[in-house]
């Protein structure tokens, strides 16, 4: 069959890969369109596998609010231009309607939706094949929202970190005052960088992790410590840890909100909820992610 260029172009507008590209893959399978588009995914997957050792610490994280839902997702790249390609962000847009509209709860949930009759796996193979990097949708989390309750969603420098947050509240009061409480909250978690909302849910080797630091730190100093009071200190400095990386033990960073330096926990009941006239208001749950991490 003659590979005509109209042919070619058509191919080209299907998948947005290069015209040589094209016109190799019409060659290879007798200009057959359908054949030919799944011989350039089939090749998005091999630079895909060619690429998998190199570091794809570039991309963004994108943030999802819905009425009923919140949801955050990451898309690399190996390099920082990459992420503002018209493709890229295309991409990133497709993801982003289909984590809208359908009951997304993984990253293959993510890549097997379809969009608009293309399946996101198919585009992203396209987008391979033209920008010959590594880029995956690497995390995906979701927060269903509870009765009573609002989002807060912070993104820090165009997406390299990004933070929703959801806070409970008892009573009545002004949508926009709750939404910004819960901003605050996203911009801290952004900043102080949690690992967990609160002590229950921190990982049980994290804590384990940090009891042979201590126990490292007070055998190292040198110091004559009895086996009875060896213990209570290794608490009290994981206790001390503790409030640093538990979310609503951390001091709520905003001076000027917080002179008391309280909590998180506390200044959001003592102060917010005062001030709005509410019973109560606590952080419930929280996602953060960063770029390559």
């Amino acid at each position: 069959m003659q590979i005509t260029a109209s042919l070619v172009n058509e191919l080209r507008q299907k998948t947005g890969v290069g015209m040589m590209q094209c016109k190799k893959a019409l060659v290879e399978t007798d200009g057959d369109m359908d054949k030919a588009v799944e011989l350039l995914r089939k090749h998005g997957a091999a630079v895909a596998a060619k690429r998998a050792d190199k570091a794809a610490k570039e991309g963004r994280v994108y943030l999802i609010e819905t009425a009923d839902k919140a949801a955050a997702f990451e898309l690399t790249c190996e390099t920082e231009p990459v992420s503002n390609n018209d493709d890229f962000v295309a991409l990133a847009a497709m993801a982003t309607k289909a984590v809208e509209t359908q009951d997304i709860a993984s990253v293959e949930d993510l890549k097997n939706a379809v969009v608009d009759g293309v399946k996101i796996n198919d585009r992203l193979q396209d987008v391979l094949v033209k920008i010959q990097e590594n880029i995956d949708f690497r995390k995906f989390a979701e927060i269903k929202k509870v009765p009573n309750s609002v989002f807060g969603v912070y993104s820090h420098m165009k997406g390299k970190i990004g933070v929703i947050t959801e806070l409970a509240f008892e009573g009545s009061a002004d949508e926009a005052a709750l939404k910004q409480a819960a901003k605050d909250i996203a911009m801290q978690a952004a900043a102080f960088a949690p690992v967990a909302l609160n002590d229950a849910a921190v990982p049980a080797e994290t804590i384990e992790k940090e009891k042979e630091i201590a126990k490292a730190q007070i055998e190292a100093s040198g110091k004559q410590t009895k086996p009875e009071f060896m213990q209570r200190q290794i608490d009290g400095r994981v206790a001390k840890v503790l409030k640093e990386i538990v979310l609503e033990d951390q001091e709520f960073f905003m001076s000027e909100k917080n002179p008391k330096k309280l909590s998180v926990k506390d200044y959001l009941q003592e102060v917010v909820a005062k001030q709005l006239g509410l019973t109560s208001l606590k952080v419930v749950n929280f996602i953060r992610f960063e770029r390559g991490n």
